[in-house]
């Protein structure tokens, strides 16, 4: 009785939904028609409450996509980014590191943009930064375990010094050549990539193609 029940309140529901308007109350004339917009409206409301709650779950962790061994992630290598570059003193490394701890979290924080620049003026050599375009080739990435991942972050590292030390515009701001011991990058959420993430690759670490980062010396 009681599945009966909400059937038929189910019913008269969608009875007076339907009717309250002159478009909709043509689909209802007949006991077939009205049949059949029922359960159609009846099928698009599970579909639609049965996505929901599904991709909730996988969302939110509660349970795994059910053909995830069947459809897996195919890895998009990064292809090429934008390296923005300047120079610090070691003696500069915590405010270094508090300069970009405050650019993560006040992107639209408005009253602390003065204290970035403040702080940006004070410990970087440079007054604007020396901007690269760097693309990876099957050749960076193909020595690696795997490589449909592209390149990995001590790569980018290597990359940089090479670059810095063939650079005219940045030797006189260094005591010696650089290695990649001496290239901090600070990914596209304007976190650090630390030395612990070498093997990681690219991808993996929030520097995606086309993203622009911030690769410091530190000498």
């Amino acid at each position: 009785m009681y599945l009966l029940d909400i059937l038929i309140w189910t019913d008269n529901h969608l009875t007076t939904i339907l009717s309250s308007t002159a478009y909709t109350s043509n689909l209802i004339t007949t006991p077939i028609s009205k049949f059949i917009t029922e359960v159609l409206i009846l099928a698009v409301v599970s579909v639609i409450s049965y996505e929901v709650i599904y991709w909730s779950g996988i969302y939110l962790n509660l349970w795994e996509y059910h053909a995830k061994d069947i459809f897996t992630e195919v890895p998009i290598h990064c292809a090429h980014i934008y390296t923005r570059v300047n120079v610090v003193k070691k003696d500069d490394l915590v405010q270094l590191r508090e300069y970009y701890a405050l650019k993560h979290s006040s992107k639209f924080n408005l009253s602390a943009w003065n204290k970035l620049d403040n702080i940006g003026r004070e410990i970087f050599k440079l007054k604007q930064f020396i901007k690269y375009h760097l693309e990876f080739s099957p050749e960076d990435f193909e020595m690696n375990d795997d490589p449909e991942y592209g390149s990995n972050v001590e790569h980018l590292r290597n990359r940089i010094a090479e670059l810095v030390n063939n650079s005219d515009v940045l030797k006189k701001y260094l005591p010696s050549k650089v290695d990649h011991r001496s290239v901090f990058i600070f990914n596209n959420c304007n976190d650090e990539v630390s030395t612990k993430e070498n093997a990681q690759y690219l991808v993996k670490c929030h520097i995606e193609t086309g993203n622009v980062i911030d690769c410091i010396i530190v000498t």
